[in-house]
């Protein structure tokens, strides 16, 4: 407080440089932290995406199956689906001997920067289960819980 030439006391008020630097440091941090959690949970929803787009195959190739269909079938114009969408370019095996299908539907990922050249793929064991396998270069966090 300063002393005016009356000896009243006038009250100082603002900010000091270190108060406002102390601030801004803090605002920078919640910021990083944000945007982190941010492109954590866009990368989580792209590759949600990805795999309900890959379930989109499942009931047309599960019908093929049923019917006994030719091989020539198993393909993704065989099923009436789209080759591609914005992060798929998809691809169909046929089944086996046995009636499983290792990498029945495919899903070569594509337009994702931090994902180049991976797959996600659905796979039918021989009593009719369905699972889903991701290559090694997609981090585990990002994948949708049956994909892990």
């Amino acid at each position: 407080m300063h002393q005016n030439d009356n000896n009243t006391f006038m009250a100082q008020s603002g900010y000091t440089l270190i108060e406002l630097m102390i601030a801004v440091a803090i605002i920078g941090i919640l910021a990083a932290i944000a945007t982190t959690g941010y492109y954590m949970q866009v990368r989580q929803t792209q590759l949600a995406t990805i795999y309900q787009e890959l379930s989109n195959f499942l009931i047309p190739y599960q019908m093929l199956m049923d019917e006994g269909t030719m091989m020539n079938s198993f393909s993704v114009a065989g099923l009436n689906m789209s080759t591609q969408s914005e992060y798929c370019q998809f691809g169909i095996s046929p089944p086996i001997g046995d009636g499983s299908a290792p990498n029945a539907i495919t899903c070569h990922i594509q337009n994702l920067n931090y994902l180049q050249n991976e797959l996600i793929t659905l796979s039918v064991t021989a009593d009719r289960k369905w699972q889903c396998k991701a290559f090694d270069g997609i981090p585990k966090m990002y994948l949708p819980s049956d994909c892990k």
